[in-house]
């Protein structure tokens, strides 16, 4: 745009002169030469600023066979002639991606469908906070064991997914289920009946309850009271496990 401003003032202001105003009469010449030199370097600009030919737009030109007869297909641009000697690259247009982000939206294709979340309960208004017996005690397992998983599987939708297992798995295996007692008429354990179905439920039960728990703790920030807790978490599932495991059931008991 300046350039074209200074040619703009150039030839008003050469309207003016008169040629019989030089005594030589090279006022012409200079004023000819001078303005042949700004149509150039113009030209010159215009084409270095100008969006390049790839073969994209240069598929949009024509036809099937005017772009093969084009001389951009030759190899042949007459706008972008350099001086003698120097290195002349007529393809190198193509190598741009001047629609860079349709390109990348092309080679991405359609976006994913947004995930969907499913809600997972981690407490129940109908299920005691202590077991009262044995059918309480497994249901209450498997439901936190259920929702465990479904929130780790969810890890990456729910933030703090691993910490809301991690707590949720160590009040099941610490509050949930009652502590083994000495006295066979006062433990949760011993003083019912227990059958061979439900001993082996509970077991299984406690060790994927353990599985996840070291897996959510896993999961999150270090530290002391962490290891502390866990140790004590798992010292209470082990006691649990062993008092289940050394009730003598009444249908079928187990050689162990």
């Amino acid at each position: 745009r300046i350039l074209k401003l200074t040619a703009r003032n150039l030839a008003n202001y050469a309207s003016t002169l008169e040629t019989e105003s030089v005594a030589d009469g090279s006022l012409g010449g200079a004023l000819t030469y001078t303005w042949d030199l700004l149509d150039r370097l113009l030209k010159k600009l215009a084409i270095a600023s100008s969006k390049p030919l790839d073969q994209h737009s240069a598929m949009g030109v024509g036809g099937r066979g005017d772009e093969m007869n084009s001389d951009f297909a030759k190899g042949l641009l007459k706008n972008l002639r350099t001086d003698g000697g120097a290195a002349a690259h007529p393809f190198f247009g193509r190598l741009r991606r001047d629609n860079y982000e349709e390109v990348v939206k092309a080679l991405m294709g359609d976006p994913r469908p947004d995930p969907i979340l499913i809600p997972a309960v981690l407490t129940d208004e109908n299920m005691p906070d202590v077991a009262t017996d044995y059918h309480t005690a497994a249901s209450s397992l498997l439901r936190i064991c259920h929702a465990c998983s479904l929130l780790l599987q969810q890890r990456r939708l729910v933030k703090n997914a691993p910490a809301f297992v991690a707590s949720a798995a160590q009040y099941a295996l610490t509050v949930t289920l009652p502590m083994p007692h000495l006295d066979t008429n006062v433990c949760f354990w011993r003083k019912s009946p227990m059958r061979r179905e439900t001993q082996t439920n509970l077991l299984f039960l406690i060790r994927r309850m353990c599985r996840i728990y070291s897996a959510a703790t896993s999961s999150v920030q270090q530290s002391r009271g962490l290891v502390g807790i866990r140790t004590t978490a798992f010292a209470c599932a082990a006691c649990v496990a062993d008092a289940i495991a050394r009730v003598k059931c009444i249908d079928d008991p187990s050689p162990f």
